[in-house]
């Protein structure tokens, strides 16, 4: 089965903020929903720029409250928590429409993506392929 016939079949929309919004706007979105792993950041024409995880937002958020931080860490306090984009991570896994579902899994599986995101031409969000759906799609058999 190709992505395109997964999303027409289960349509489904990643977590996304603005690529403007601040960093609180992310913890938020991510607290808002207890299931929620994974935040993309989108700009004004709905194009993925990049992603936040869990333990990213975690990580930044807890900073204070940890005991040990590693020199990475230390060099984005300085930031100071600014905007999503200039939080993000600029490399994540995502698939194209095109893609047969069994090599999307493998690499959703690999990075630990819950909802990994469907981009088209120009990086702009089609949909996602939400892995708790395929599970339920396989173990049921809908």
């Amino acid at each position: 089965m190709k992505v395109s016939e997964w999303i027409a079949a289960h349509p489904a929309l990643p977590a996304t903020v603005d690529a403007g919004a601040d960093f609180e706007t992310a913890v938020e979105r991510l607290l808002g929903d207890p299931g929620l792993r994974d935040i993309y950041v989108v700009d004004e024409r709905n194009r993925v720029l990049g992603h936040l995880s869990h333990r990213r937002i975690a990580h930044l958020l807890l900073f204070d409250h940890r005991a040990v931080h590693t020199r990475r860490q230390l060099m984005e306090r300085v930031g100071d928590r600014g905007s999503v984009d200039e939080l993000m991570e600029n490399q994540f896994p995502y698939c194209r429409p095109g893609e047969d579902l069994d090599d999307v899994l493998h690499r959703q599986l690999s990075n630990q993506t819950e909802a990994l995101p469907v981009l088209g031409k120009g990086d702009v969000l089609l949909g996602a392929v939400v892995l708790t759906e395929v599970m339920r799609h396989f173990h049921l058999g809908e």
